[in-house]
């Protein structure tokens, strides 16, 4: 038997709007998520390949190619960690973005994360 305490969930959430990472870490803390935060996709994608997560929350900016880039980085370092893709409201994307993501998600739909974040969270278990 060990002595050992579970490990919380862990989420990196990769963000270059500091208001919107700011709002996004405290909301996911309250709902009982250990949130590691970036501001950028390099440093995201060196976080992420040294830290130990259970899913990554990406804000999409722009039409997505540099999003898709960053997703595909993250995937070929870790592939069983799920890969969440937050968008705008009718938001245009890159053709293949949304082939790097395990989950596309409203960036304003708060209640849909959650969802999103317990499914793909939940794929990786056991």
């Amino acid at each position: 038997m060990s002595d050992a305490l579970p490990r919380s969930r862990a989420i990196l959430s990769i963000c270059s709007d500091t208001f919107s990472q700011y709002q996004r870490c405290a909301f996911l803390r309250e709902h009982g998520w250990l949130v590691l935060g970036s501001s950028s996709g390099h440093s995201g994608i060196v976080q992420f390949a040294a830290e130990l997560v259970d899913v990554v929350v990406l804000d999409v900016d722009g039409d997505g190619a540099e999003t898709a880039v960053i997703a595909g980085e993250l995937k070929r370092t870790k592939a069983r960690v799920p890969v969440i893709l937050l968008v705008g409201e009718g938001q245009t994307l890159v053709e293949g973005v949304v082939g790097c993501a395990d989950a596309v998600v409203s960036r304003l739909d708060e209640s849909e994360l959650l969802k999103a974040l317990e499914q793909q969270a939940g794929s990786t278990a056991a």
